[in-house]
């Protein structure tokens, strides 16, 4: 159901497919600061009713959860120095959640997707630095 991409011992992003999810599931570490998971019900479920608490979080970095609904999106993983560490490849129902670096991306035409972020979004200049990178 997911792929895990390592710089070292560190988790810098995790690739899932959700054609594959057979039962509900949170494959994300517990230490992460952006969780994820994917729910499959083989019957009907009523979820018990809750609030979430005001809990004050710290995170020093961006994460981002890219989700293809349909179409191809190419994505470059990058590490802090900008340098490749993974190539992969994004069709119909598949998801990257990346917790550090960042990307190059390349969609074919038509695709559509979403994307999730931590907010607030204080603006590009604050949240990203562009890479020369010919694309």
């Amino acid at each position: 159901m997911h792929k895990d991409i390592f710089i070292g011992d560190k988790l810098i992003a995790q690739v899932y497919s959700l054609e594959s999810a057979t039962k509900t599931s949170f494959p994300t570490p517990e230490d992460v600061t952006f969780q994820f998971g994917v729910g499959v019900n083989s019957e009907d479920k009523v979820y018990k009713s809750h609030i979430h608490k005001n809990a004050k979080r710290e995170i020093e970095t961006t994460s981002e959860f890219l989700y293809v609904v349909d179409g191809v999106m190419e994505i470059d993983i990058l590490d802090e120095d900008a340098k490749i560490i993974e190539k992969v490849e994004l069709t119909n129902n598949m998801a990257l959640l990346q917790f550090f670096g960042g990307h190059a991306i390349r969609t074919k035409a038509g695709t559509k997707y979403f994307e999730l972020k931590q907010g607030p979004y204080k603006g590009r200049d604050f949240d990203k630095y562009d890479v020369e990178d010919g694309t």
